[in-house]
């Protein structure tokens, strides 16, 4: 029980953090491009997760120039303000958005002085600090409860708890208690949750204190100022004092006064907006708009009428933009239509808005946040809020200059995932149209036309699970996210050509960017789960390529013309789930079989086509499954020729030794490895890889080179050690000159039965050393390995690889139990020791414990 305190202390600080009102980012990185970076160098901005919880309250008052009542008459009535109920859904604490500089970039909410949140009391500097604004005047209380059985209706609590504010002094694991209180502040909002569990029962109390309704903490006060009286005029005045006068009498003569009365929501348009936007319904009745501009209208205004815009914007109830949750969907007044609210953090230079967020609904800024009315709340958006009725899916379907890409999304089934429905579905499609997918190659169009090659791929590289409205993008910001793939796009305004400008008709001489590639052509395209933007370019991937793209890019052409001459490219193309080695050109060049392949190209290609011992070559390159470099482990893997690959792990650290960083296959090192490709990797190997055809005996016995080792073999009765299949060994072989120079030594060796077997064994390692695997190693980091008789041989490097006190003269004779390393010596035998050089902190070679590439 010494460490039950400390245990305490974990889950104490566990509990504490999850209740916490801010988590780690997920989805946005903001980062100043080259232009603005000499005024905020290196600065990253991180934020905007797929939900949140409630963000500090940025209720606002309206400006000065509206207010012409005394500062005696804000002042309230002193006594107890009644409660008021709040409005909106209930938000989950585990899902929040962030913004980590959105007190330090921007004026903190809380003063460690002041007292105004983390640090309550100090009082030094403001009289006022003495009672936080929380527990001032003109504050309303909510209080939410709620009660579950934590273990399942079990007697027995088996929870470790602590009661702090009661006598329990219990440690043991039975009937124990746990209170854990947590409280966060905003602006106009401070939240404490308690939680208490007792005896199985968790009880969680939340108690929200804010500024009552027609209340405020004035927004340039002091850290701890309380909450002030607010002059509030009705739903309508307040519209029209926010500009919003053509928006309201609209309203009124659609004969919808009756919204007024109620507690509603509006989101108004400014009157310049409203009339351009009046002034396009007008012509969209009297006159022929182009192709694309009549492919999109005719979706976005089927049968409007001005009563139906009207209902658009209003939402029943009364809706602080903070107690929104991000891609929260607010139900209008118009059946079947709904407002998508989205929020993304400001870059660190913004000092336009004391909001340390940006607001959209259904992607259009929100530019005046949180006016209240004598009844309800509004927002001022700076267009009109089209209805939104149709999904992602039938937005592609309705225009005619995304004829492609409808077809390649039907054909790979994506178009079943963007037609879904549901609060918790939300997408983005950056969609080429089809002049985009005319750049493309013919052959590469052709096989996403008919759903093949890397189809699914490439349109996941276009997709997002989240709603990406153009305003998370900030001139002189770089911004990114990442796709489906979860591969980073990256957005960044560019300045167009003149040219450019000159053909626009908004006169707006910047463009908005994906990875410098792609131009987005048009923004926000509301649907009722996301939102789409065309481009211009195909964005390009790595894993949507297929894999003859990749082996072109690497400059494995060798590889690649056999694979075009023998007609595989598209059974290649086609290959999911496969982990390719490619011998490097120089590969093909240094080795009998590639040279071989070479000669056939350059005289008998068309010997080449269907060539069945070519197709069973390239395939024993290909391995399946999909094994990256991270994943890779000793043993044998089956390749898509039915023979298997060998595959060793090996460290090059002369400290850490069990920390792998080197692979072969066959003992061909990787050299340049995991390059992705449509469904598949690709390995660059230093060896063409050849398929063993013998067990190591039969090796010996068909090389005459190695006669008198074999002999000597023979005689030890280790044939059938050499010839087991499972056994996996290395063999150090003198050559018969070797002997011949020791002819006396030899003759007497085989007359000495035990001395026989003893130097033979001395030759023999109970596992696979490539050469690839042998490195300089100099005291005290000398590299030994241990031989089937436990005899430790020393591992090194010079000019060539060597063990003990002969150098390998050839390398890495596969065979299918193991390899052969010819040697220029016989390997010294000696007397066994009691203590191996491992006891005495000599690394050797052991099975890898991890693998890391460098």
């Amino acid at each position: 029980m010494k460490g039950f305190p400390l245990v305490l202390l974990v889950v104490f600080v566990s509990i504490f953090a999850s209740s916490r009102c801010f988590e780690a980012p997920s989805e946005f990185r903001y980062e100043p491009d080259r232009e603005s970076a000499d005024q905020e160098p290196n600065l990253r901005v991180l934020g905007l997760g797929r939900d949140r919880e409630s963000i500090d309250s940025d209720a606002e008052v309206l400006p000065s120039q509206f207010d012409d009542s005394s500062e005696d008459s804000k002042r309230p009535q002193s006594g107890k303000t009644p409660a008021r109920p709040f409005h909106g859904a209930p938000v989950d604490a585990s899902s929040l958005f962030q913004h980590h500089f959105n007190t330090f970039f921007s004026a903190p909410e809380t003063d460690f002085f002041g007292g105004g949140g983390g640090f309550p009391g100090f009082g030094l500097f403001d009289l006022q600090s003495s009672k936080p604004w929380w527990k001032g005047e003109n504050v309303c209380v909510e209080r939410e409860e709620q009660e579950e059985d934590t273990n399942g209706g079990s007697s027995d609590n088996q929870e470790i708890a602590v009661d702090s504010g009661s006598n329990v002094q219990s440690f043991g694991f039975v009937n124990l208690n746990l209170n854990i209180e947590s409280c966060s502040e905003h602006r106009n909002k401070h939240i404490c949750t308690s939680i208490k569990n007792q005896n199985g029962q968790k009880r969680t109390v939340k108690v929200t204190r804010q500024c009552c309704h027609g209340y405020a903490r004035p927004r340039n006060g002091p850290p701890n100022a309380h909450c002030e009286k607010m002059d509030l005029y009705p739903l309508a005045e307040t519209a029209e004092r926010l500009g919003a006068k053509e928006f309201v009498a609209t309203l009124k003569k659609s004969g919808l006064e009756s919204l007024l009365e109620k507690d509603m929501t509006l989101f108004v348009v400014p009157d310049a907006a409203y009339t351009k936007f009046a002034e396009q319904m007008w012509e969209n009745n009297l006159v022929a708009f182009d192709g694309t501009a009549r492919a999109k209208r005719q979706l976005d205004m089927p049968s409007m009428t001005a009563r139906d815009l009207i209902l658009a914007h209003a939402v029943n109830g009364s809706y602080h933009i903070e107690d929104v949750s991000n891609e929260q969907l607010l139900k209008t007044e118009l059946a079947d239509s709904n407002i998508r609210i989205n929020i993304f953090p400001r870059a660190p230079s913004d000092r336009t808005s004391d909001h340390p967020y940006r607001y959209t609904a259904n992607c259009a800024p929100l530019v005046k946040l949180n006016r209240v009315s004598e009844k309800g709340i509004v927002h001022v958006a700076d267009r009109v809020l089209m209805p939104v009725r149709s999904n992602i899916m039938e937005i592609v379907r309705s225009r005619d200059d995304m004829t492609v890409m409808r077809t390649i999304l039907e054909k790979t089934g994506l178009d079943k995932m963007l037609e879904e429905a549901g609060d918790d579905k939300h997408y983005t499609l950056f969609a080429p149209n089809d002049d985009a997918f005319l750049k493309l190659d013919k052959d590469i169009r052709r096989k996403l036309k008919a759903g093949n090659g890397c189809a699914m791929n490439i349109l996941k590289n276009h997709i997002l699970d989240i709603t990406f409205c153009s305003l998370a993008a900030i001139h002189g910001v770089k911004t990114s996210t990442y796709n489906l793939l979860n591969e980073k796009l990256e957005f960044e305004y560019s300045s167009m050509a003149k040219s450019e400008v000159d053909d626009m008709t908004n006169k707006k001489n910047h463009r908005l960017k994906i990875n410098g590639l792609a131009a987005v052509q048009e923004m926000d395209l509301m649907g009722t789960n996301g939102v789409v933007h065309v481009i211009d370019t195909v964005l390009p991937t790595k894993t949507g390529m297929p894999i003859s793209n990749t082996l072109a890019t690497r400059n494995l052409t060798i590889f690649k013309q056999l694979i075009d001459d023998a007609g595989m490219e598209d059974e290649f193309d086609a290959m999911s789930n496969k982990t390719l080695f490619v011998p490097s050109d120089k590969a093909f060049e240094q080795s009998e079989i590639g040279q071989y392949w070479i000669q056939q190209l350059k005289e008998r290609p068309e010997s080449l086509r269907d060539n069945p011992e070519l197709k069973q070559f390239l395939e024993y390159h290909v391995a399946a499954p999909l094994i990256k470099t991270c994943d890779l482990e000793e043993k044998m893997i089956p390749s898509v020729s039915g023979q298997e690959l060998r595959v060793n792990l090996y460290t090059t650290n002369p400290v850490f030794s069990n920390v792998m960083n080197r692979a072969t296959v066959n003992c061909a090192r990787l050299m340049h490895f995991d390059d992705e490709t449509c469904g598949s990797v690709v390995h660059e190997v230093d060896k063409v890889l050849e398929q063993p055809k013998t067990n190591l005996i039969e090796a010996l016995r068909t090389n005459p080179e190695y006669s008198m080792f074999l002999e000597m073999v023979e005689k030890s009765n280790l044939t059938e050690l050499l010839s087991s299949m499972n056994e996996s060994l290395t063999v150090f072989v003198p050559k018969n000159e070797v002997f011949l120079e020791v002819k006396e030594w030899y003759d007497q060796i085989l007359d000495n039965s035990d001395e026989l077997d003893n130097v033979i064994r001395s030759h023999i390692v109970p596992n696979v050393i490539c050469c690839s695997g042998i490195i300089q190693s100099d005291w005290p980091f000398i590299r030994t390995t241990e031989t089937i008789n436990q005899q430790r041989l020393k591992l090194n490097r010079n000019r060539r690889p060597q063990v003990q006190n002969a150098g390998v003269t050839k390398c890495d004779i596969v065979a299918k139990n193991g390899i052969i390393h010819e040697i220029n010596d016989v390997i010294s035998v000696q007397k066994k020791r009691q203590e191996s050089s491992e006891a005495q902190g000599f690394p050797s070679f052991t099975r890898p414990l991890t693998f890391w590439f460098k």
